[in-house]
């Protein structure tokens, strides 16, 4: 693999784990502020979902990409990731907004 390759495979890890982070952390931000008189325990579940989604892909994702090892399969598991994380957003995007044509 030529230098130029794995700079690039290394930022796209890299880059991968910064967004399933930030997917991680908006997750456990919203299930925070679900006021204390709606709440029932349920919510909980996807805190905890979402945390087995950052230590199973996100976590080895970023570490494969700190130590620079193993970067075809960071890619693997960041792309997977990226790809959880997109289909948990998608249904919550109002698409009706862009129902004028322009997509």
């Amino acid at each position: 693999m030529t230098t130029l390759t794995r700079r690039s495979l290394r930022i796209a890890v890299l880059l991968a784990a910064a967004i399933g982070t930030l997917f991680w952390l908006a997750v456990c931000v919203r299930v925070l502020m679900i006021p204390p008189s709606r709440r029932d325990g349920f919510e909980m579940l996807g805190a905890i979902l979402a945390t087995a989604y950052f230590l199973a892909l996100v976590l080895p994702t970023l570490a494969l990409g700190i130590l620079g090892r193993w970067l075809p399969f960071g890619a693997v598991l960041g792309a997977t990731a990226l790809a959880i994380a997109t289909d948990a957003v998608m249904p919550w995007i109002p698409w009706s907004v862009f129902a004028n044509g322009l997509f």
